[in-house]
């Protein structure tokens, strides 16, 4: 494990609020790009997955101990490669995209 390090000035804020809430999603973000062209989609998926793990913020932990709450970045993180849905066929693509990302909040949620 990396060191603990304390919280930034907002994120005590953000904690509290995270485990007082009653949306578990609340603080999650989805969206959707659409690409035009040809698309090698393995190499694409495989340049989400470096992209991630270059991020720190993605691989941060948090723990209270005695009152007080510490972060650390989780060097054993990994990620998974993305599932490749190809919308190029359906009939709404956009809404599709929508229904999938809603979907994957609420299976999170369901989870929590």
């Amino acid at each position: 494990m990396s060191q603990h390090l304390p919280l930034v000035a907002a994120q005590p804020g953000i904690w509290m609020a995270e485990k007082l809430s009653d949306l578990p999603s609340a603080w999650s973000v989805a969206h959707y790009v659409e690409l035009t062209g040809e698309v090698d989609a393995p190499l694409l998926a495989r340049a989400v997955v470096a992209g991630l793990a270059q991020a720190d913020t993605l691989r941060m932990r948090f723990t209270e101990d005695n009152g007080e709450v510490w972060q650390w970045v989780d060097d054993a993180q990994t990620f998974e490669l993305p599932e490749i849905i190809d919308l190029r066929t359906n009939i709404d693509p956009h809404g599709t995209a929508r229904a999938l990302m809603q979907a994957g909040f609420a299976t999170r949620s369901a989870r929590r």
